[in-house]
């Protein structure tokens, strides 16, 4: 998708609604305490890219509380032209121990309350975020140590 970023604050008199539900194990399972950073768009992808806006936690249920934000006024998108009729928000969720999730280009419409969900995967046991590989100083059952 290639969008240009916000408009003008002037532009945006409308107002919409954000709620992200943040869980693990594919959805099963809630998760409080998810650190969410919602920074204005920028269209290159990187994880500091973008104005922060705002921080927020989630909950037990793993919903951060419902926050309003700018956007273009419904009657934008009653009318022709290159303007878009919803803003856009980049948004990063981190907790200690899962792998942090990026989202970009996340369309906030005036008047309508979007629940973005965040589903974050745990990190392996050693705290990386790679696959275990052994090294030269680990050996297998089906290998004998030199002793």
């Amino acid at each position: 998708m290639n969008f240009e970023s916000n408009s003008a604050p002037s532009a945006l008199t409308g107002e919409g609604y954000l709620i992200v539900h943040a869980t693990t194990a594919r959805g099963a399972i809630p998760l409080e305490g998810v650190q969410i950073t919602l920074r204005n768009y920028e269209p290159e992808f990187s994880s500091t890219a973008g104005d922060v806006i705002l921080t927020m936690t989630t909950d037990r249920s793993g919903n951060t509380e419902r926050v309003s934000l700018p956007a273009p006024p419904k009657s934008q998108s009653l009318t022709s032209g290159n303007r878009r009729p919803f803003a856009i928000y980049n948004l990063e969720a981190h907790l200690e121990g899962y792998r942090t999730q990026y989202y970009y280009a996340l369309p906030i419409f005036d008047g309508i309350t979007a629940v973005q969900p965040v589903d974050l995967v745990p990190l392996s046991e050693n705290g990386r975020d790679e696959p275990f590989r052994p090294t030269e100083d680990r050996f297998f059952e089906s290998e004998a140590p030199n002793l």
